[in-house]
């Protein structure tokens, strides 16, 4: 049986169904679903394009059209043609008709099927005019439900990036990819892949890896631990496969950032998550993660932008102080006037000037 599009509800037996009817009853039969979908002459049309095209009536006073009812509300209209045969024929298929209704969309929805008495011609006409009258009302709502299915969305798919965010944090030292995590936090990986870009503006992959590689800077600062070490600890299995990450997303060698960052006393890691602004400036972002943390977090003034001379107890002296990386590199500009929103991650550093 062709379809126009594919559709989340199968709707190929009940299609079938009225075209047997149809062709049975002389009576020509179609389903229309308040979903967008047309069943007629065998074929399921989706779409208000598709349908408008299809659905062609050539005496519109010989129509009946019955309402569907499931789980207590409209869910479309069984559309006859009685141009062939008397009403009184059409009226009589309403018993099988919904017999039909039943035993195919019935059991799909779980739910009883009742089809209510056709409407006449009058009534239609009424509900015309209902419409015209009220359009403008009517025009309201269809924006009201449209806000509250994009605020109820967009609350799934935060809900959504904070569990995919949280297994990410919590298993960053195992090896991630983009199918291992969207198996155990049950998406699929192509709407994982499109919601992280859609919300946190950066792809899955580089996210993952800008987060391990800022723990492996910690490691080669912090630590004389081995480079082979510190790639096991990042889930890497093949040094040759870490060293190219790294400097990919660094531009060193990992002995190279070593020998570059071998005297820090302190670093704070702030992963990107939902709480980054689309404008937040890295100053704004690090700002609320100290605040949240209960650390303190001094500022001075320097030719009018804020410069950060104090975080926790660790205050800039002399030839030490406080430096920060986006994506484990140091930007050359204020704090306050880099924009994080396409990163994955920031450090502040308390080490010598670099």
């Amino acid at each position: 049986m062709p379809t126009s599009t594919p559709t989340t509800i199968d709707y190929t037996d009940l299609s079938d169904s009225i075209e047997l009817f149809s062709k049975i009853s002389q009576i020509n039969t179609s389903f229309y679903a308040l979903n967008d979908t047309l069943l007629k002459e065998g074929t399921v049309y989706h779409g208000a394009n598709d349908i408008q095209h299809n659905l062609s009536l050539k005496d519109a006073t010989a129509i009946s059209l019955f309402p569907v009812i499931a789980n207590q509300s409209i869910y479309g209209f069984v559309i006859c043609d009685a141009t062939s045969v008397s009403q009184e024929r059409v009226n009589l298929s309403q018993t099988y008709i919904e017999s039909i209704a039943n035993n195919t969309l019935g059991r799909m929805l779980n739910t009883h099927i009742q089809i209510l008495n056709p409407l006449s011609a009058q009534s239609v006409a009424q509900m015309r005019r209902f419409a015209l009258l009220f359009k403008p009302t009517l025009s309201q709502i269809d924006h009201q439900v449209a806000r509250k299915h994009n605020q109820t969305t967009h609350a799934g798919n935060t809900s959504s990036i904070g569990n995919v965010l949280g297994y990410v944090q919590s298993n960053i030292k195992n090896s991630l990819s983009l199918e291992s995590v969207s198996q155990n936090v049950f998406l699929s990986p192509s709407y994982l892949s499109r919601i992280f870009k859609k919300y946190l503006h950066v792809n899955f992959i580089d996210y993952v890896n800008c987060q391990k590689m800022a723990i492996a800077c910690e490691h080669l600062m912090m630590t004389n631990e081995k480079v082979s070490v510190i790639a096991r600890q990042v889930g890497c299995s093949q040094n040759s496969y870490f060293s190219k990450v790294f400097k990919n997303i660094t531009q060193m060698t990992p002995l190279e950032y070593r020998r570059n960052h071998y005297v820090v006393q302190k670093i704070y890691t702030i992963p990107h998550d939902l709480t980054w602004g689309d404008h937040d400036t890295v100053f704004d972002v690090s700002r609320r993660y100290f605040k949240k943390l209960g650390i303190n977090l001094s500022i001075q003034t320097v030719d009018g932008y804020p410069y950060v001379n104090q975080i926790g107890d660790l205050t800039d002296s002399g030839d030490r102080g406080w430096v920060y990386t986006v994506d484990c590199r140091q930007p050359t500009h204020s704090a306050s006037a880099v924009v994080s929103s396409h990163s994955s991650v920031i450090q502040w550093i308390y080490t010598t000037r670099f």
